[in-house]
């Protein structure tokens, strides 16, 4: 459906007629904002008015000094407007009364004008716009050259009265105010309609920039190179660096950010990004489009799965065989012909599985899939899902409790702690003792947060006899240039380095970048080498790697890179990333990675 047309040229996108009421409630929160601001102003310079603080005594304010009242102030207050006798000149100041005024009719004009749009927007269908359309136009018209003169007058006029107001030493001339009225809430309140009258007139000097620029990329002589898909990309890629930057310094870096450089951090996300918006091609797509769409496809879905449990459930009820049924349920779902087939199939365990439906290769299709479940009635599962809570609090105690542990023993700035291999009896403090973890000894840490880096500890487990590998998650911003670094890696490179077949595998960018960096740094320490020694009293002890978000993703690839050298490695990743492994990979690790 496109845009609503408004000129010639100009036109709502990217919303449609239907889409109007999100511009209604988003000026509707707007228009609640103002009111709040404008209420205590009006209702503070009604009671200025009837106690006299609005009078102006020769020009001067209540502010300052040269403000004197007579005897007769009652009087004056009450029935004069202006005044002068000999040298008393009483005049009121009658701004804040017309500027309120006039906030007020605009108030009432465009809360209108939000109803009627409301009500117009919701005229006919999205396949049937004609009667709603030529009853928003001349709204969406009004709006623009009459209603919008109202802010447009309120921001010039409020403005130019804060510059007169702080001229010649706030109107008191040589003398100290004895209160500056720009320190008052009212004049808080003051300053916050403006900024939002402002703010509603930025979105013109917006569409004419935009007009401009469109304009320009229209011009033959404009450089064809600066509008490809490419270009844009790369301009983006600046604007969401010099974002993260400045996000980093509103922070004070207690986010992170120290590492982020602008110089290539952002590029594939950007890229995709543009890929996936490319607005090269003619195509009028609004909000109301992407809506209908989305349901549209969840009808579709739902379609297929309603016709798969048909099929499902007819083939569980023949009682017959007829040849004709099941060669058209094998064509379209790939579902055995009855449903005792299926729940006795070799693919199937019938205490640890579930029947699921799911769609096929091409997508056209929903077929009944068995998955997989953990049990409690089942031994091995109960081993998993006892492993996975125990293993869950080094997951989360990476995150703060492992430096909290280590406070006493690192200096301020420091970002790495490694235990003397001769001091590797157990030492109270080098536990989680006092995080009622008692079992749990720390070995080695390394808080250090880049780009490539990522902070991780090695623990030693008395209970369960095995040493941990605990990475952090998600927790910087850093970490989120990592997340958004999904392009596909190759492994081949990191196959023959670390010994396992990486040819023609993927795995996430950003995570593998990470992995390789805690893969050296363990090799440069030579953290697992003397763990594992022939004379360590820990040779025996098992390898697991666990880790949440972001660090669940390190600990399934850093898995993968360990296991030649340990096979008996377990990994347990919480909440991991979907798009870790390509699919091939992550069907065969599922051996020793639990997520």
């Amino acid at each position: 459906m496109p845009a609503l047309t408004i000129f010639r040229t100009f036109t709502t996108k990217p919303l449609a007629g239907d889409d109007m009421q999100i511009v209604c409630c988003v000026l509707g929160a707007y228009r609640m904002i103002q009111l709040i601001c404008l209420v205590p102003l009006l209702i503070n310079n009604l009671v200025k008015r009837f106690s006299g603080a609005d009078l102006l005594i020769n020009g001067y304010g209540t502010w300052c000094p040269q403000y004197e009242l007579r005897a007769d102030e009652d009087f004056l207050v009450l029935t004069v407007g202006e005044f002068k006798y000999d040298d008393l000149e009483i005049t009121r100041n009658r701004f804040a009364r017309i500027f309120i005024a006039l906030a007020c009719i605009f108030m009432a004009l465009d809360v209108t004008w939000i109803l009627m749009l409301w009500r117009g927007a919701s005229v006919g269908t999205p396949t049937q716009p004609n009667g709603r359309d030529g009853y928003l136009r001349p709204l969406i018209v009004f709006k623009m050259f009459a209603i919008n003169i109202f802010p447009l007058v309120l921001l010039v006029v409020g403005c130019l009265k804060v510059s007169q107001l702080r001229r010649n030493n706030y109107g008191c001339g040589d003398e100290t105010p004895n209160y500056y009225p720009d320190e008052q809430w009212d004049y808080v309140l003051y300053c916050v309609l403006l900024v939002t009258y402002a703010l509603e007139l930025f979105i013109w000097p917006a569409i004419v920039a935009n007009r401009i620029i469109r304009w320009i990329r229209s011009n033959k002589l404009a450089q064809n190179r600066r509008y490809a898909t490419q270009a844009k990309g790369e301009r983006l890629e600046q604007c969401l660096g010099g974002l993260l930057k400045c996000l980093s310094i509103l922070c004070c870096n207690k986010a992170g950010g120290k590492e982020l450089k602008n110089q290539g951090e952002m590029k594939d996300f950007a890229s995709n990004l543009m890929e996936f918006a490319n607005n090269e091609t003619k195509v009028d797509v609004v909000l109301s489009d992407m809506y209908v769409g989305g349901k549209m496809l969840a009808r579709v879905q739902a379609e297929r799965k309603i016709n798969a449990i048909i099929k499902l459930q007819l083939a569980s009820n023949k009682k017959g065989d007829n040849e004709d049924i099941a060669e058209e349920e094998k064509q379209s779902t790939s579902v055995p012909t009855d449903r005792r087939s299926l729940l006795d199939g070799q693919d199937v365990k019938r205490r640890r599985s579930i029947l699921t439906l799911q769609t096929d290769d091409d997508g056209k299709h929903c077929i009944v899939v068995p998955k997989n479940v953990l049990t409690s009635s089942n031994e091995e599962d109960v081993n998993v899902l006892k492993n996975a809570a125990h293993y869950s609090i080094y997951a989360q105690y990476i995150y703060f409790h492992v430096r909290m542990a280590l406070e006493d023993l690192l200096a301020k700035d420091a970002t790495t702690f490694v235990r003397d291999f001769e001091m590797l009896a157990p030492m109270e403090h080098f536990s989680l003792a006092r995080f009622e973890l008692p079992h749990a000894h720390i070995y080695y840490a390394n808080f250090y947060n880049g780009i490539a880096a990522t902070p991780y500890a090695i623990i030693l487990d008395e209970e369960e006899k095995s040493v941990v590998i605990a990475v952090r998650g998600t927790n910087s911003l850093e970490d989120w240039v990592a997340d958004l670094q999904y392009v596909p890696q190759p492994l081949d490179k990191v196959g023959d380095l670390c010994g396992f077949d990486g040819k023609g595998h993927h795995c996430h960018k950003g995570v593998l970048t990470r992995c390789k960096w805690m893969y050296n740094d363990i090799k440069k320490h030579r953290v697992l080498k003397q763990l594992y020694s022939s004379n360590s009293t820990y040779k025996d002890y098992n390898l697991v790697i666990a880790g949440h978000s972001l660090g669940g993703g390190c600990a399934q690839v850093l898995s993968l890179m360990l296991r030649p050298s340990f096979p008996s490695v377990r990994c347990f990743a919480y909440e991991p990333p979907g798009c870790i492994f390509d699919d091939v990979l992550s069907e065969d690790c599922k051996e020793w990675i639990t997520s």
